[in-house]
């Protein structure tokens, strides 16, 4: 009996292992989705800011819709909606740029892209 239990505990740690991966894997998936679901719902009060926003105009600390930006700036007829930093210790946001696509960034839809600054380069 005493082998019995020696053999089910790595078979147990094993499981509890594969568990806890796959739980933080759907955790990374839902926030991930997360993210998109508030852009989608917050787009449209940030195009209605990116519209009245000077030339060189800067907000700080600003909530708009279901996101928080640590600044939004308009340049070169772009809008940067500043997220902050991730994970990674990248910064990432939304351009609005009607006119033009700006330089790496990712298409999300309409005038809207999202960019990440590589803080590794």
């Amino acid at each position: 009996m005493i082998e019995t239990s020696r053999v089910e505990r790595p078979a147990l740690r094993r499981a509890v292992y594969l568990g806890a991966a796959l739980l933080a894997a759907i955790l990374i998936v839902a926030l991930i989705w997360a993210e998109d679901l508030r852009f989608i719902h917050s787009s449209g009060n940030m195009e209605a800011v990116a519209r009245t926003l000077g030339e060189g105009v800067e907000l700080r600390d600003q909530s708009i819709g279901s996101l928080s930006f640590e600044f939004v700036r308009r340049e070169n007829e772009q809008v940067y909606f500043y997220r902050g930093k991730g994970w990674g210790g990248d910064g990432y946001g939304y351009v609005w740029s009607p006119a033009s696509r700006p330089g790496d960034v990712r298409h999300v839809k309409g005038p809207w892209y999202k960019f990440r600054d590589d803080a590794h380069q």
